[in-house]
């Protein structure tokens, strides 16, 4: 089985208090999106699996485990709707009342408990909050609630103060790295130090970006940015592979868009970003800052913020959506 890498004590003390049954009901666990909460837990309950189940059963255990169908462990994501077939914006009241069903049925294996993974928290709507609440209200003995959660602020109060609250810390540069490594991946020393600025060290959204394309399409973005002819063949060519991206894709390459933006008025603000980057590639947000306005970065920047929401709740055109971006002054 393969180690945790990055949350070793984190992950000791949950297991530890797992084990001695001295573990709080309900958890939840915070940190930046995509450096590994979902793996944290499921590795929690692999370890646990070890510990408590006859060597002879351990291996169809992990197995059910690994094929999301372990009678005893239930996971809430959002679901795919049937009439448009894409990804539901929330997870619905209806899929947290199935939980009673979950709930009651007798396990059909003696003193293990019930876990149950929400993927995210932050998923929740108003209407599944409340009726989560209520369950977390009343635990059920000898069963444990996971919830991630990239942005624990957006969660009801109420929630929060039922959970046990575990932040998990971004990864440093080394076991970023090795994240990646042990994912087969092996990358250029510049691409890996780029991803890392980018995704503040979160190897779950480095993976979603083209490894071998992550350079050009940073600078060709920079450059972009600053260019005054908004429809240049630069601008149509970055508006049309972000139009051709499915919605969690283009809102990763979105990020990437607000990270740049970021660093330039960073440097327009006269602060080194030398100091708190690693890649040599943001050198060129510096010698390109001269091109741009602070207002005309605030202004893209607020855009973003203000429709990218609307973008994917709506379904909006992504190819006018970018335009505006680049026309935005």
């Amino acid at each position: 089985m393969s180690k945790i890498i990055g949350f070793e004590k984190e992950f000791d003390l949950i297991l530890q208090n797992l084990t001695e049954e001295k573990l709080n009901n309900s958890i939840l666990i915070s940190g930046n999106k995509g450096i590994g909460k979902f793996y944290f837990i499921i590795k929690i309950i692999e370890y646990y699996i070890n510990l408590k189940i006859n060597s002879k059963q351990i291996n169809h255990h992990l197995s059910l485990l690994n094929n999301n169908s372990h009678p005893n462990i239930k996971i809430l994501q959002k679901k795919i709707d049937e009439k448009t077939n894409k990804i539901k914006n929330n997870i619905t009241i209806n899929q947290v009342r199935e939980l009673n069903n979950f709930f009651i049925e007798t396990s059909v294996i003696e003193n293990f408990p019930k876990f149950i993974l929400i993927d995210s928290a932050d998923d929740l709507n108003i209407n599944s909050s409340n009726s989560l609440l209520k369950i977390l209200e009343e635990p059920n003995t000898n069963t444990y609630f996971f919830l991630i959660s990239h942005q624990p602020s957006m969660l009801l109060p109420t929630i929060k103060s039922r959970c046990l609250q575990l932040n998990l810390p971004s990864h440093n540069f080394k076991n970023f790295e090795n994240i990646l490594i042990s994912q087969n991946f092996t990358l250029d020393n510049e691409i890996l130090k780029l991803l890392f600025d980018i995704t503040n060290g979160s190897p779950g959204l480095s993976i979603d970006f083209n490894f071998n394309k992550i350079i050009e399409h940073f600078n060709e973005l920079t450059y972009s940015i600053t260019e005054s002819d908004s429809l240049s063949d630069s601008h149509n060519n970055i508006i049309d592979l972000f139009a051709s991206f499915e919605n969690e894709k283009l809102n990763i390459h979105l990020s990437l868009i607000k990270f740049i933006l970021i660093i330039f008025k960073k440097v327009k603000l006269g602060i080194n970003v030398k100091k708190s980057y690693l890649s040599e590639n943001i050198l060129q947000i510096q010698n390109l800052s001269d091109k741009i306005t602070l207002d005309s970065i605030d202004n893209k920047f607020d855009y973003l913020i203000n429709n990218q929401n609307d973008l994917f709740t709506f379904n909006l055109d992504k190819k006018i959506f970018m335009i505006n971006f680049f026309t935005t002054k």
